[in-house]
């Protein structure tokens, strides 16, 4: 979503829908880990967003026409990377489906005829797709600081058990993580041949990570992310 409020021109959207909906009762729910929509709970939060704070989808899709823009989602049957073009499908739908993670919210979303969820369990960091895509300097936004290692967690072991019907996606939660890991190394790199890459990360995790999320932590994290975006664009990203 906060790559479709940078589209539509409607600056600090995603953090005000962000800091309405985290201590509101209804998008956080550890005790619906079992319901229909899990833990977090998508469809109010773009109930909310229909309601109280609507995306101008013409401005973002007129922005994106003059862009190469995509949204990765995770094909269901196949656990491979899909990257969809949202000017070009119901751009609402393949958002939802774009955060919509197994085990923690309701788990996949129909586009077009075809199941899919979250793209960042696939490819959450399309540094090959964006090389594949014509980028030859390649800006990375990052959510964990640079060089920062994603190791196996307990929820990957658990979604091993519960998708063990389906070996493509256990293989995401058994190895996904050594391939986001040999991503975040090459990245430290700075380039392959004639493709430069720089990354924008956080110094430290962010507050907001997990499922006890208050206002502040998102408000922090809001500012940290920020400021680092402000030391790239001068030229100041110290330590």
């Amino acid at each position: 979503m906060a790559l479709t409020s940078f589209l539509s021109g409607q600056r600090k959207h995603f953090i005000d829908v962000a800091t309405d909906v985290a201590e509101d009762g209804k998008f956080i729910r550890l005790m619906s880990a079992w319901s229909e929509e899990g833990v977090m709970n998508l469809a109010h939060l773009f109930d909310h967003v229909r309601r109280h704070r609507p995306l101008d989808l013409e401005a973002a899709a007129f922005n994106a026409r003059r862009s190469h823009i995509r949204f990765v989602t995770t094909d269901f049957e196949t656990g491979k990377p899909l990257y969809l073009n949202p000017v070009s499908g119901d751009w609402l739908r393949i958002l939802w489906a774009s955060a919509t993670l197994p085990l923690v919210t309701r788990g996949k979303i129909k586009v077009d005829g075809k199941w899919m969820f979250d793209g960042g369990i696939s490819d959450a960091l399309p540094l090959d797709a964006a090389i594949q895509a014509g980028g030859k300097n390649i800006l990375m936004v990052r959510t964990r600081p640079s060089g920062a290692h994603y190791e196996q967690g307990w929820m990957d072991v658990f979604a091993t058990y519960w998708y063990k019907e389906s070996p493509a996606i256990v293989d995401l939660y058994e190895n996904g993580h050594h391939r986001y890991n040999h991503v975040v190394d090459r990245l430290l790199t700075g380039g392959e041949g004639r493709v430069k890459w720089r990354e924008i990360a956080p110094l430290k995790p962010l507050r907001s990570e997990g499922f006890r999320v208050q206002k502040e932590d998102l408000l922090a994290d809001y500012h940290h992310g920020l400021a680092r975006a402000l030391d790239w664009l001068s030229g100041d990203e110290g330590e």
